[in-house]
């Protein structure tokens, strides 16, 4: 094979893989639904106020820009379009488990809410997870 055709392949190949996520992701249900892989993920970190502190901090630098200052989903990037869950309202769209919380961090959901995975620890997500369930409204 010639060496400019196995290259043009390599980066098909990439691009082709990179499109199938893109589509996936946005394929995503818009309606409230559960996740049962998260279901069953158990919390490792308890919420305590050192939990909590740490996962605000977290909250502040990589996910205030879309979700807003207190969750409400009006961050300044949730004004470029799309639908900016709002964190304190009675509505989990993926579900309301930690586990389920910690997957759609981790793993995304669309092309706006993409993959921490690779961006904060397991440990950081669990502890995002905790602050998150603070910014709840008290009859969840």
């Amino acid at each position: 094979m010639h060496e400019y055709s196995a290259t043009w392949l390599a980066a098909l190949g990439v691009i082709g893989g990179a499109l199938v996520t893109v589509a996936a992701l946005q394929s995503h249900p818009s309606e409230p639904h559960r996740h049962a892989a998260g279901q069953v993920l158990e919390n490792p970190v308890p919420s305590t106020r050192d939990s909590v502190a740490t996962g605000r901090q977290r909250y502040v630098f990589m996910c205030r820009e879309c979700h807003g200052n207190s969750g409400l989903g009006d961050g300044d990037m949730a004004h470029a379009g799309g639908e900016v869950p709002d964190f304190t309202d009675a509505i989990w769209l993926h579900g309301p488990s930690d586990g389920e919380i910690f997957l759609i961090i981790k793993d995304g959901v669309t092309a706006d809410m993409q993959p921490y995975e690779n961006r904060l620890s397991d440990e950081d997500i669990w502890h995002l997870v905790n602050y998150l369930k603070t910014l709840a409204v008290s009859d969840r």
